[in-house]
């Protein structure tokens, strides 16, 4: 735990100075499309979750995922300064993800050929990268969610099944450290180099943590651990695609912002989906130790719930 607590204390520190000093240096994002905020509010909490979560390269971890992590914590940083082209950003995604597999760090189902564990490998990586980014558009979303994410990573490498827990736990710290600034009324938001930094950590947790112990289908948790932001990407990207819209142009699908039109406040939101993201990283954990009928059971009960709310708020804008 002392690696948390390293991670919790650094995080907290930068997040309060940065809050303080990012207007001095121009570190301010201005209200502007779907966001949800009103008055102009400090960027730089990323630069706080990325430094509080180096520290685990001191407990001889992978150098590999901080060297790639701290790329793609640079392609956000330099869009948080002066916005570039989603297409180029998306570009640079696509080739980190290349450079993640060049390293060996790539998903490997056995009963798929080779290439199509390189394909699954870069739709998942640059997928998750950019599902926390989608995710941030409400205070305390994408850092509360990330965190208890990490902590689901957490719990199945205790169980003996992980090779990276000291990752995930600064990866948690960090997260946590932040979130006092976070949550609503933000006095600090992550930025791009927080969520894109974020969302590529754990995709690579994801691949590097083995879950196949007890059932081959329960390589799939990830899934449920990572699945509010998967869920809202997917939600999102279907919605302007039936809309006629181009899905990677910001709107107000995102189910965050659903619940909000149909009158729950902020808190409450908040309140909902950390619930949703325990209650899944528990079902995660759980089918590590089930039986193939039981872990497609519990896969099943948690996609009709949210297609079923999906559906109910399809409509709220």
């Amino acid at each position: 735990m002392l690696c948390f607590a390293i991670a919790f204390t650094l995080s907290f520190l930068l997040s309060f100075m940065l809050s303080k000093v990012a207007a001095k240096i121009g570190l301010m994002d201005r209200p502007k499309g779907i966001k949800d905020h009103s008055t102009s509010t400090p960027y730089g909490g990323g630069i706080a979750i990325f430094l509080g979560t180096l520290i685990s390269v001191f407990w001889g971890n992978d150098w590999r995922i901080l060297v790639l992590g701290f790329s793609v914590f640079l392609l956000g940083f330099f869009d948080d300064i002066r916005p570039y082209s989603r297409y180029l950003k998306l570009f640079f995604q696509s080739l980190i993800a290349v450079f993640t597999i060049w390293l060996g760090i790539k998903i490997n189902i056995k009963v798929l050929p080779e290439y199509l564990n390189i394909i699954l490998s870069i739709i998942w990586i640059v997928g998750i990268t950019n599902a926390f980014n989608i995710i941030d558009v409400m205070d305390g979303i994408s850092a509360g969610v990330g965190f208890f994410a990490a902590f689901g990573f957490i719990f199945i490498s205790v169980s003996g099944n992980g090779l990276y827990p000291i990752v995930a736990i600064t990866l948690a710290g960090s997260c946590l450290g932040f979130l006092p600034f976070n949550l609503p009324k933000a006095k600090i938001f992550m930025g791009d180099s927080g969520s894109l930094f974020l969302g590529y950590m754990l995709s690579v947790l994801a691949i590097l943590t083995r879950y196949t112990a007890a059932n081959p289908i329960a390589l799939f948790v990830p899934l449920l651990i990572l699945f509010i932001p998967i869920f809202d990407t997917t939600y999102v990207v279907i919605l302007r695609i039936v809309k006629g819209k181009n899905p990677l142009k910001g709107s107000h699908d995102h189910f965050v912002l659903k619940l909000k039109a149909s009158g729950l406040p902020v808190p409450s939101i908040i309140a909902i989906i950390y619930l949703a993201t325990i209650a899944l990283c528990e079902a995660a954990f759980i089918i590590t130790r089930l039986t193939v009928m039981g872990a497609v059971i519990l896969y099943s009960i948690a996609a009709l719930i949210f297609i079923f709310f999906g559906i109910i708020f399809r409509s709220k804008t």
